[in-house]
């Protein structure tokens, strides 16, 4: 069960001259270059994470960033090892659904320098919402006249505004040549996920949707190809299933009267330990875009002030 989107990494590779020890200066490098930045974007279903993330990867091109999107999805377990509810139905909305330890496995390969991550170039995506027009069930996107990828949802002239902001960050963000790395997923900060795997995230986005929007978004949905099948919700799955799941893991964020059309958002807050940033149920895509811009350059410059931490300074910072 995922979305379809492509993640089409991308990466700015300098020319260098050949080293006299070329294992050597790739040490040294490793040594000097800071981890990529890892950006969590998780929230219920339909609220839009890989419509954004798409959108994300078409805002930073090198050589500003070096972009590249996880989606965690992809961790889905087989169909025969999805757990079963009481009644016999399978539970694809709660953490032992996903291989969390693969996707922890991963982010410390990629944290470590390792490129995409151990194992992450066998990968393949494991199914296909069927496109629905909002939110996560989109196919990638669609180019305009001139050949750009636009996240569908989110025009073209959005694209550029947010591109434009992220050029003007050049002067007063340091460590441009940092990498991003985007995850998207239903469950990725919520009070199940194991802290070791919560900890790897830098920044955390929960992007909120309305009860009312993301049960008829989601029952909007044909159903999705699965790693050994198909699955459909039956009658009734996302009022006993999918929404209290969602509460359930992030309820001190979600709030009651969020699912009656209450607003609040943009805001940060304290949850289990971690610092999460919140969308409001009722913007749209392109108001939350521009806000999860400002959040992203925000927590850019607050880590960046710690870079202490590896050794550089602002004259050693890459990029």
């Amino acid at each position: 069960m995922s979305t379809s989107t492509n993640s089409n990494p991308t990466s700015s590779h300098p020319p260098t001259s050949t080293p006299k020890n070329p294992h050597h200066q790739q040490q040294h490098q490793q040594q000097q270059q800071p981890p990529p930045i890892l950006l969590a974007l998780s929230g219920p279903t339909s609220s839009g994470k890989t419509t954004l993330a798409t959108a994300l990867h078409d805002i930073f091109p090198p050589p500003h960033y070096s972009l590249t999107t996880i989606h965690a999805d992809d961790f889905y377990k087989p169909d025969s090892q999805i757990p079963l509810l009481r009644d016999g139905i399978q539970d694809w909305d709660c953490a032992e659904s996903l291989d969390l330890a693969g996707l922890e496995g991963v982010l410390r390969g990629v944290k470590a320098g390792e490129g995409r991550g151990r194992g992450m170039m066998m990968m393949e995506r494991q199914g296909n919402f069927e496109p629905d027009g909002d939110g996560d069930g989109d196919a990638d996107g669609d180019e305009d006249e001139d050949g750009v990828h636009i996240a569908r949802g989110i025009s073209g002239a959005c694209i550029e505004r947010m591109r434009g902001k992220v050029r003007g960050w050049e002067e007063g963000v340091r460590g441009l040549g940092r990498g991003v790395v985007v995850v998207d997923g239903f469950l990725l900060f919520g009070k199940s996920v194991p802290g070791s795997l919560r900890g790897l995230f830098d920044v955390k986005v929960l992007l909120r949707a309305g009860y009312e929007d993301a049960k008829a978004r989601r029952e909007r949905r044909n159903g999705y190809v699965t790693l050994e099948g198909f699955w459909r919700d039956p009658e009734g799955y996302f009022e006993r299933v999918v929404w209290p799941n969602y509460v359930g893991e992030y309820g001190g964020l979600v709030g009651v009267g969020e699912g009656e059309g209450g607003g609040g958002g943009g805001e940060r807050r304290e949850f289990e330990g971690q610092r999460v940033w919140l969308s409001d149920p009722r913007w749209g895509l392109e108001e939350c875009l521009e806000w999860v811009i400002g959040v992203v350059g925000k927590e850019v410059e607050r880590i960046n002030r710690g870079m202490d931490e590896f050794g550089l300074d602002s004259d050693s910072m890459p990029g």
